[in-house]
């Protein structure tokens, strides 16, 4: 019987090196994959939270209790909400987020009436470059809401003064603080702080 063609070495070349290629693909492809599981994950998180979630249920995320801040270490003035409930012109709050699996402290988030300052905890050593801080956190959210104001100012419906803004302090490449201003909605509080937790803990997966 005559034998079947054996493949030469060329071909064996060949597979090899598209073997190993595959074998590349596959595993960004699954790298890919529980990104995307994660970020669908949060988005979910968020749309179930379309509605403003009260202080109370942000427990999940913060310490049981919150310390309250002198009026005089925020200053400024509360600035006109949108929302049906206006935002209360009392005293900042200190709220800590802690990573939901084990508590971990994640970084402490002043809540005052016109902005809120979030500084990481001494182990949170992170840079801006580590994923999903820039990706999500600061395009997705912080970016969103901005160019909801712009729009908002552009037709006339919003002063520009008042439109949302924000910034990132780094200490020698690390993230030192994050301050935003006007969030003006108490929905926006939810979220920044809920986003950062997770955007946080997903970083020091990372490192």
């Amino acid at each position: 019987m005559p034998k079947s063609d054996s493949p030469n070495e060329e071909e064996v070349k060949k597979a090899a090196e598209m073997r190993e290629w595959l074998e590349e693909k596959i595993a960004q492809a699954e790298s890919e994959l529980t990104r995307l599981k994660d970020m669908q994950s949060m988005v979910d998180s968020i749309l179930r939270r379309t509605s403003f979630v009260p202080a109370t249920e942000l427990r999940s995320y913060t310490a049981p209790s919150t310390k309250p801040v002198a009026p005089e270490q925020t200053g400024g003035t509360a600035v006109k909400s949108e929302m049906q409930q206006p935002i209360p012109k009392s005293s900042a709050e200190s709220k800590e987020l802690r990573r939901a699996k084990d508590g971990k402290l994640m970084a402490t988030a002043v809540v005052s009436p016109e902005k809120i300052i979030i500084i990481p905890s001494s182990e949170v050593r992170v840079s801006q470059t580590i994923p999903p801080f820039q990706n999500f956190f600061i395009n997705r959210i912080l970016k969103g809401y901005e160019t909801k104001d712009q729009e908002l100012v552009a037709s006339g419906k919003l002063d520009a003064k008042d439109a949302l803004k924000f910034g990132v302090e780094e200490t020698d490449g690390i993230i030192s603080k994050v301050t935003i201003e006007n969030y003006r909605e108490k929905a926006r509080v939810n979220e920044i702080l809920n986003t950062i937790n997770w955007a946080f803990t997903k970083m020091l997966e990372k490192k």
